[in-house]
């Protein structure tokens, strides 16, 4: 699926998003501040979330995004604050874009930063190729 498809379907089952517009974007120095407190290079298709939506959740799931604050204050679900402060996901190598109230938790490996793995408890499946996979399927999980 590619970004234009995503928007089509992101437009079709508005009624279980709830995202942000590029006025709600970090901007690239948040996005270059937020890699560096990570030490990773996010993929395209983050990037390209990040900078359309600014954010969002799928049916209550927030994504991960940049709050533009400081990390250290920045609560809830700034990704920097998430996998930095509130739980030390890079320690495991993983660098979280959401968790579910299911216990799932979905993120990137932070050596490859392309491919979305999924994890319930100790059981770790590849989930999607992308970022704009995994949020087409999250979105489909509730059609």
């Amino acid at each position: 699926m590619n970004r234009e498809e995503l928007v089509e379907l992101f437009d079709k089952y508005s009624d279980l998003i709830n995202m942000g517009t590029s006025e709600y974007s970090p901007g690239s120095d948040w996005i270059d501040a937020a890699e560096k407190a990570l030490s990773v290079t996010f993929p395209a298709s983050y990037k390209w979330f990040l900078n359309n939506y600014g954010g969002g959740d799928i049916c209550g799931e927030e994504i991960y995004s940049i709050y533009g604050l400081p990390f250290d204050e920045a609560v809830g679900g700034d990704v920097v604050y998430q996998n930095t402060i509130a739980n030390d996901n890079l320690k495991n190598g993983r660098v979280v874009v959401s968790n579910t109230d299911f216990g799932e938790e979905f993120f990137f490996d932070a050596n490859e930063m392309e491919k979305i793995y999924v994890s319930l408890g100790e059981n770790i499946q590849p989930y999607a190729d992308n970022f704009i996979e995994y949020l087409k399927k999250r979105l489909l999980a509730y059609v």
